[in-house]
């Protein structure tokens, strides 16, 4: 038997999550703490399984999710703070398998964590870049005031004013919207932010330089 076995036989997850914190019902339910839950949507007793966020997993598991654990950590966290009998130098013995899954559970929450920050990134810098569109549309809006008509309807001016419906949408989805719409949004779209911000880009100047040019 393992180290991990051992804590489970001392611990089920609901006695580990009460003793750190966690509010359970007396038909076994509680709000998940690993999402923003109103309503109770954890069932937990020897396991505890969310059915809002799909999280579950044993004592041990409920450990490492609740303070961003190893497994391993977590049962020592367990074995320490419950004061289990346990057998600690028993880290000497984990197998290669048990050895090679904890760094594959560590080199997986680090490639998330990447993967997240590179997104966040992504969504603020897209944020900043369809607001500078904005700006630079209002821009043209105030510099073609009595300007001629021929100026006026021309097709760097058309594609701005079709460009800003669109650009409103995406701005929509990155301050308002869920994370799947963001991702949606990214992997569908992120293309297009580039060649509409282009346009506006190449359009203002265009406009305001050709404006400035016939004065």
């Amino acid at each position: 038997m393992n180290i991990f076995s051992e804590v489970k036989e001392h611990l089920t997850a609901r006695k580990a999550a009460e003793y750190y914190g966690l509010k359970v019902r007396s038909n076994g339910t509680a709000c998940c703490p690993f999402h923003d839950d109103k309503h109770p949507s954890m069932k937990i007793d020897k396991n505890y399984h969310c059915f809002a966020c799909g999280v579950g997993g044993d004592a041990v598991d409920y450990v490492s999710r609740m303070f961003g654990l190893s497994q391993y950590d977590a049962a020592l966290k367990l074995i320490e703070d419950f004061v289990l009998p346990v057998d600690e130098k028993r880290s000497a013995e984990l197998n290669a398998q048990e050895k090679e899954r904890i760094r594959r559970e560590k080199t997986e929450r680090e490639r998330i964590t990447h993967i997240r920050e590179r997104f966040d990134k992504w969504c603020n810098q897209t944020v900043d870049i369809l607001k500078s569109c904005f700006s630079e549309i209002d821009s043209v809006n105030h510099f073609l005031i009595g300007k001629p008509p021929d100026i006026i309807f021309s097709e760097n001016y058309a594609q701005m004013l079709h460009a800003e419906p669109v650009i409103n949408y995406w701005l929509d989805i990155l301050c308002m919207g869920d994370v799947s719409e963001k991702r949606d949004f990214f992997l569908k779209d992120r293309k297009k932010v580039e060649e509409i911000a282009g346009k506006v880009c190449t359009g203002r100047k265009r406009i305001m330089g050709c404006s400035r040019g016939s004065a």
